[in-house]
């Protein structure tokens, strides 16, 4: 690797607000300040990491003392916006609040305010990690945001917006920061690959920017990693090795050997197989519990794509092979793996075995569940015959020459009637179990 390699989340950060990505709420409203000349003296953004605060506030810097702007946007030619993009300016000062966060650091902060800037216009002050100050460390520093020198703008970023003081808050204008879909992000990794040279493909950017979880650095810093471990060959099958993906068909055949009679046996052994190889069970559980999730949400015909968990080859697999399992059945699978996957991470089993045994056990007790009938399918059953029955009788001759007798309920020796001791029995048996009341039959 070339010494003067630089990392691609650096080396492709916005430097102008045209190039920010998903946040244009934020940027509109800051370029309209600077149209309508109302630049605030302290700004607070708050958002997941790595979406873009830090870079806007730096463009913001340049912004206010850039020399020649153009189209309310830096110019980044003049000494101020390259001595800013540099990280060498004495005008912008970067304060890290999670490793200055004492009163002391604050009251130096203080007194460094009343001085004038060296070149440009503005002192910009951006803290990052503001909401990791301690209370007397915010206390001192309410008073400059109260009273601050007309010269100085403070930009405040963090992650944990409700940490801040309400007294900070209320002298504060906010912008929120919003998580980049994984479409757009998909998007912004293909265009850096075509401009880098890297060979891809569809599969491949999506569990790229599907590892990045909204955040646009964390999707180029594993983008650098996945460069490095496919040789710059960002296809499906090489960052499904990276990833941990074990592929759509070992979920649909795990989901299929627990819902099909005769297939149980396979369940454990995809389980053995996985603990063999080395694989780790607790994601895997989490992915089986997202294709269940994928698969019900296809069933009710609410998947969107874009959004989707899995890739588009993946979905259109699903939709074909599941498109006539019960709905009820996935739904059921999908609450006992959620809670397989809750009580492993409450009961805090890290050793794979561990996992493997326990995963063993709840998943026979899930098979003893399935194969009990459920209330609806009983009542069913019992609407179905009842309604036969009916249909029998209407086809019998009627037999208008024999007496009616007078009809009767039939009562035991406890004075219950037939129909009130069976209405009582699946009460006792199957409370807390919803059914639907219109697949009731009338006894």
């Amino acid at each position: 690797m070339s010494e003067n390699h630089q990392v691609l989340f650096r080396k492709y950060r916005p430097q102008l607000f045209q190039e920010v990505i998903y946040q244009d709420l934020a940027v509109s409203a800051i370029q309209n300040a600077f149209k309508q000349k109302k630049i605030g003296h302290a700004y607070i953004f708050f958002g997941p990491r790595g979406v873009g605060k830090t870079s806007i506030a730096r463009i913001f810097a340049k912004r206010l003392n850039c020399k020649t702007p153009e189209n309310n946007e830096p110019c980044n030619k003049c000494a101020s916006c390259t001595e800013i993009t540099r990280g060498i300016s004495q005008d912008v000062l970067e304060i890290d609040a999670a490793s200055n966060r004492g009163i002391d650091n604050i009251r130096e902060l203080r007194e460094n305010v009343k001085f004038a800037p060296l070149t440009g216009k503005y002192r910009v002050y951006i803290i990052d990690e503001v909401h990791m100050l301690s209370e007397p460390a915010f206390n001192a520093l309410l008073k400059t945001l109260e009273e601050p020198p007309s010269h100085v703008v403070f930009i405040l970023a963090t992650t944990e917006f409700h940490k801040i003081p309400e007294t900070i808050l209320s002298r504060c204008q906010d912008f929120i920061f919003k998580k980049v879909p994984q479409s757009v992000l998909q998007k912004h990794t293909e265009s850096i690959c075509e401009k880098e040279n890297i060979q891809f493909d569809s599969e491949g950017l999506f569990w790229i920017a599907r590892k990045g979880d909204g955040s646009v650095r964390d999707t180029l810093s594993f983008m650098e990693q996945a460069v490095v471990f496919t040789d710059s060959n960002l296809t499906g099958k090489n960052i499904r090795e990276m990833v941990g993906y074990q592929g759509i068909d070992v979920l649909s055949n795990f989901a299929k050997a627990l819902i099909l009679p005769g297939t149980h046996n396979k369940i454990f052994e995809i389980l053995e197989q996985l603990y063999q190889e080395g694989q780790d069970l607790y994601k895997f559980i989490w992915d089986f519990l997202e294709f269940l999730n994928t698969a019900l949400l296809s069933l009710q015909n609410l998947l969107d794509k874009d959004t989707a968990n899995f890739p588009a080859e993946d979905i259109e697999i699903i939709k074909k092979e599941y498109r006539e399992f019960n709905l009820e059945t996935i739904n059921l699978l999908a609450e006992n793996v959620f809670n397989m996957y809750d009580k492993i991470n409450m009961m805090r089993l890290r050793n794979s075995q561990e996992i493997k045994i326990y995963l063993e056990i709840q998943f026979r007790k899930l098979l003893f569940d399935l194969e009990k009938p459920t209330v609806s399918g009983l009542m069913k059953k019992i609407s179905d015959l009842t309604r036969e029955i009916q249909n029998e009788s209407n086809t019998l001759p009627n037999e208008t020459n024999i007496p009616k007798k007078e009809e009767t309920k039939s009562t035991t020796k406890d004075g219950l009637s037939s129909s009130d001791k069976m209405e009582f029995f699946v009460k006792e048996n199957f409370k807390g179990t919803d059914v639907d009341p219109s697949t009731m039959p009338e006894i």
